[in-house]
C-alpha cells in the first residue's frame, strides 16, 4: 500500500481528522477504502442520523454540497459530508463552482469532514482548483496498479485478513482477475469466508471458484 495511503488511514484511526478529503484518480478501490472507512467510523450510530450526509455529485451544485458542510453538528463534535461520484458535480468545472470551492477550502468549517470522492480521473492541473488541491486539503491521487505490483497487493490484503496465501495462489488470482482492485478483494474475501486465521489460500481453491467465474 501507498505510504500516502497508509498515513491517510493511520490518522484516520487515531481520530485525526482534516476538514476536507480530496479522494481522486484512476484506482476507485483506495477512494472508496478511505471514504467507506470515515463513513463507518468517524460518527457512532447515534451521531449518524443528524450528522452525517452522503450526496452524489449529479444530483448536488456546488452551492448544495457547501450549505451541507456549513451546517454545525447536532449533540456531536462533528458531522461529515461525503460526496460521491464527484466527478459528476456539474459545476465542478466551471469558473463558478471553482470560485465557491475555493473560497471553502481557503476557510473550511472546522467540525465538518467533508470528503469528495472523484473517481476515474483527477483535476486538470492547468485550472486553479487542480493547482490548489493538495495545499488546501488531504488530497490522494490514485494510479491503477502495474501487473508486477498486483502480488504484493494481493499478499498483503490477504495477511491483513489473517490469512496466508500460496504464491501460486497469488499468480493465479492475479491472472484471472487482473487489475481489477476491488474485484480482487472481493474474490479474496470469498475466498477466506471458511477459512481460520492462518489457514492458506491454495491454488487449487483459486482455480476451482476464481477460475469458474472468469470461465462463466
Amino acid at each position: 500500500m501507498d505510504a500516502g495511503i497508509k498515513k491517510i488511514l493511520t490518522d484516520l484511526k487515531s481520530r485525526k481528522y482534516s476538514p476536507v478529503y480530496f479522494l481522486q484518480g484512476e484506482e476507485p478501490y483506495y477512494i472508496d477504502l478511505i471514504s467507506g472507512y470515515i463513513e463507518a467510523n468517524v460518527l457512532n450510530d447515534a451521531e449518524k442520523g443528524f450528522n452525517q450526509v452522503v450526496v452524489y455529485g449529479k444530483d448536488s451544485s456546488i452551492v448544495t454540497i457547501l450549505t451541507h458542510a456549513r451546517r454545525f453538528p447536532m449533540m456531536a463534535e462533528r458531522q461529515v459530508v461525503i460526496v460521491k461520484e464527484a466527478q459528476d458535480i456539474p459545476d465542478l468545472n466551471k469558473e463558478t463552482g471553482i470560485k465557491l470551492l475555493l473560497d471553502y477550502l481557503s476557510r473550511p468549517v472546522p467540525s465538518t469532514v467533508l470528503v469528495f470522492c472523484h473517481k476515474h480521473k483527477s483535476l486538470d492541473k492547468r485550472r486553479e482548483l487542480g493547482k490548489k488541491i493538495d495545499q488546501l486539503t488531504v488530497c490522494l491521487t490514485t494510479k491503477k496498479l502495474y501487473d508486477n505490483q498486483l502480488p504484493a497487493f494481493v499478499t498483503e490484503y490477504a495477511h491483513e485478513k489473517k490469512i496466508n496465501i500460496e504464491d501460486r495462489a497469488v499468480q493465479a488470482l492475479c491472472e484471472f482477475v487482473g487489475n481489477d482492485l476491488n474485484r480482487l478483494a472481493n474474490e479474496i474475501d470469498k475466498l477466506t469466508v471458511t477459512l481460520k486465521t492462518g489457514d492458506a489460500i491454495s491454488q487449487e481453491m483459486v482455480m476451482s471458484q476464481v477460475g469458474v467465474s472468469k470461465e462463466y
